[in-house]
């Protein structure tokens, strides 16, 4: 715009200057008091003619120049007012000269209001030092500065902005003019205001509750933990390389395959986390760490997982300690039934045998007077039979209840006469007992016992088994007790079998109040059961 006024006025001296040089030669050549002739007077004339018609056209072109000067300045003052951020033209005292509509509306005052008046009694007290720094910069700087500077409106509204300007030197006056731009930063500056105090509350939280964040970047697999989760892993920064590998690297061993395929599972399309692995510290102890965490979708279209990671440790021991609670609870329970179970057996084993065979024997003491006082041998013979039958199942029921054998000569004797009263033709047994299990503790040997006599018993009654053999050994601080039988073995699942059969079942409670293993091996050979426990169990009295 200033080029095309230029243009204009330099045509307008050329044009206007142009008669007036002719009409100098003219009047330089021709004496003060010489008389013109009418010829000279008519060039003259027709000279002034052709000067009035090229200042005419002259004229024309600068309006024409105007014109497009006016519509060009129309066109920058509506980019000027109309521009998205305040402008501002400070003289070099501060004084507002210039102001488009935006930043008027910024300050909440009248253009007329603003024009003329120090710019710097809108900034706020605290920014004013910030504000002469800004000038100064662009004054003695080169290229355009910055600053962040707090207004205070008219209406007392502290409204933050960031400013940029440079300082142009005025050629006219010999002075500098500050063109700035302004942008209302108050939403966004108290967007990062309520951020922070978010953060720093977060922050709190986090540290408060033993708690950090990591992330895992889908595309490049990376890793970040923030300081709380370096703490919770108890690792340094440079001791983790940032990388999936490295952190199931810092995992326990038993736990790294089981971390593996949980972490690449949610990066292959999983959109959730929730695992829980132990680590080992510096000081070589197991912590439990709990991650939690889900699938978030990124603005460039790129997907992270971010989540939490906690130290559960505590948590764990506690659920250990209510569970060894829990697990000592229900032996207690456990071991009195059994123990209320073989008082039972003892006191039916005692009236068997001090009263029902007493009582069978009187019977057949009085039958064999009858039969010798009335001389009579055939009339009683099958009845002699009965008696006789009765009797035997009644001590063998006796014994079952409470092996005497058991109690007088310790557990290999013991179990060795229980095998030989059990065989028959038909099923023999045989056994091979380690002589240091009469070392065991007396409900230890009764809890074995129990479990060989119900393992005999389903080999006769359900195996269809020829042969069986029993097998006890003490082997490097374990007792090892092995029932092999040639039969049909399960027909079903034995875990459902254990269910269903009050045996099973009673042979697992003795082995879980053992602290043991027990293993069925099913095949068609038959059924192979293994019982492990340690040589000094803890048993619940």
């Amino acid at each position: 715009m200033n080029k095309d006024q230029n243009s204009a006025k330099d045509k307008n001296s050329i044009l206007v200057n142009k008669p007036a040089g002719r009409w100098l030669r003219h009047k330089e050549s021709f004496p003060e008091n010489t008389n013109l002739s009418a010829d000279e007077i008519n060039i003259l004339l027709n000279e002034l003619q052709v000067y009035q018609l090229e200042l005419e056209m002259q004229n024309d072109e600068l309006k024409a120049s105007y014109l497009t000067i006016d519509q060009e300045r129309a066109k920058f003052v509506g980019l000027y007012d109309l521009a998205p951020v305040g402008y501002f033209i400070l003289d070099y005292l501060g004084i507002v000269e210039e102001a488009n509509q935006n930043g008027v509306d910024l300050l909440n005052i009248s253009k007329q209001t603003i024009l003329r008046r120090r710019f710097q009694s809108f900034i706020a007290p605290p920014s004013w030092e910030d504000f002469y720094n800004f000038l100064h910069r662009m004054q003695h700087g080169d290229g355009k500065q910055s600053a962040e500077i707090r207004l205070t409106l008219p209406s007392g509204q502290i409204v933050y902005t960031r400013m940029e300007g440079i300082a142009i030197p005025n050629i006219v006056v010999a002075d500098i003019k500050y063109y700035i731009t302004i942008i209302d930063v108050t939403e966004s500056r108290n967007a990062q205001h309520i951020l922070k105090e978010t953060k720093e509350r977060l922050e709190m939280t986090l540290k408060a509750s033993a708690t950090g964040t990591w992330t895992i970047a889908c595309g490049s697999n990376t890793v970040f933990l923030d300081t709380h989760s370096y703490k919770i892993m108890g690792i340094k920064d440079w001791q983790f390389n940032g990388t999936i590998k490295g952190l199931i690297e810092r995992v326990y061993p038993e736990d790294q395959l089981y971390v593996r395929h949980q972490l690449m599972s949610a990066v292959n399309g999983l959109k959730d986390i929730d695992l829980e692995f132990r680590i080992t510290d510096e000081a070589g102890e197991i912590k439990y760490i709990a991650a939690k965490g889900h699938e978030i979708e990124m603005l460039d279209e790129s997907n992270c997982f971010a989540g939490i990671l906690m130290d559960i440790t505590e948590r764990k021991k506690m659920e250990q300690e209510a569970e060894l609670l829990k697990n000592g609870q229900q032996k207690l329970i456990l071991s009195a039934t059994l123990t209320a179970q073989e008082k039972e057996r003892n006191t039916i084993s005692r009236a068997l045998h001090d009263s029902v065979c007493q009582l069978l024997y009187g019977i057949r003491l009085n039958l064999e007077s009858i039969q010798r006082s009335h001389n009579l041998k055939g009339e009683f013979k099958n009845v002699n039979a009965m008696l006789d039958q009765a009797i035997k199942e009644t001590r063998d029921l006796s014994y079952e209840l409470t092996p005497s054998v058991l109690k007088d000569f310790g557990f290999a004797a013991g179990t060795k006469e229980m095998a030989q009263r059990t065989s028959t033709p038909d099923f023999q047994i045989d056994t091979f007992i380690d002589e240091d299990a009469d070392l065991l503790h007396p409900d230890v040997q009764l809890y074995i016992f129990r479990m060989i006599q119900e393992l005999i018993n389903n080999c006769i009654k359900h195996a269809h088994a020829t042969r069986a053999e029993i097998k006890v050994s003490l082997q490097n601080e374990h007792v090892l007790v092995r029932v092999t039988d040639n039969g049909r073995g399960f027909s079903k699942d034995t875990e459902e079998a254990s269910r269903t059969g009050s045996g099973l079942s009673g042979i697992r409670n003795r082995v879980y109040l053992l602290n043991g293993k027990i293993k069925f091996n099913s095949t068609k050979k038959g059924l192979v059961v293994t019982i492990t426990f340690s040589k000094v169990p803890e048993i619940s009295a």
